[in-house]
């Protein structure tokens, strides 16, 4: 973006703090603004009518959410809570549009991103029907691992999300996900460290994922 209109779009954004149980926005509830995340972890989720958590993604920080509401004008498709304390900016959806009207390489930035997304739940809709729980433990630590930009043997995945948070995005029961996150540090192919994870052998997890 030319400075001038980076420099007003800022202007608009309201800066927001949240703490840790916070609701940032509630499935089915009206409203369209869309919010940045500047710092702190969010979990984007839904509940079954049993209570049942159903977590879809982490929002990394930079991250965004909030878009489809503001684009279609429907109700919020999922809940997104703070695990932490969390600084947001947000903007109204008049604002969002006009942005992405007017540049078009943040349009087609837009497109690729929510194009990814749709890759992202494909492939875990099929692992959920496909694939044991394990595995589907070992796919989402590679995802992880990926978008922290391991590729290999040695590297480190930060701020490692707790088991019950684990459960909730891979569909699963907190004990069940320990049992099979434990395997994999008792195969010697991750290590904890503090909040991060260690991949000790990349192919050995990528191995795991198809189980």
């Amino acid at each position: 973006m030319p400075d001038a209109a980076a420099n007003k779009f800022v202007g608009r954004i309201r800066m927001r703090h949240f703490s840790r149980g916070d609701t940032l926005v509630s499935f089915g509830a009206g409203g369209s603004d869309v919010f940045l995340l500047c710092d702190g972890p969010l979990l984007a989720k839904r509940f079954s009518a049993s209570g049942q958590e159903f977590g879809y993604r982490r929002i990394p920080v930079h991250g965004y959410f909030g878009e489809i509401a503001a684009l279609d004008g429907g109700p919020r498709s999922a809940s997104v809570v703070a695990l932490g304390e969390a600084r947001v900016g947000v903007i109204a959806a008049a604002d969002f549009r006009a942005l992405v009207a007017d540049h078009p390489a943040i349009a087609a930035a837009l497109l690729a991103d929510l194009a990814s997304r749709v890759r992202e739940l494909s492939d875990r809709l099929f692992a959920a029907s496909t694939v044991s729980l394990p595995g589907r433990v070992a796919a989402e630590v590679t995802r992880m691992a990926l978008a922290a930009g391991v590729v290999g043997d040695g590297g480190i995945v930060p701020d490692l999300p707790t088991h019950a948070e684990l459960a909730a995005i891979v569909g699963g029961q907190r004990e069940t996900v320990t049992r099979a996150f434990n395997r994999l540090v008792d195969a010697g192919i991750v290590a904890r460290q503090g909040r991060s994870l260690v991949i000790r052998r990349f192919e050995a997890l990528l191995a795991q994922t198809g189980d």
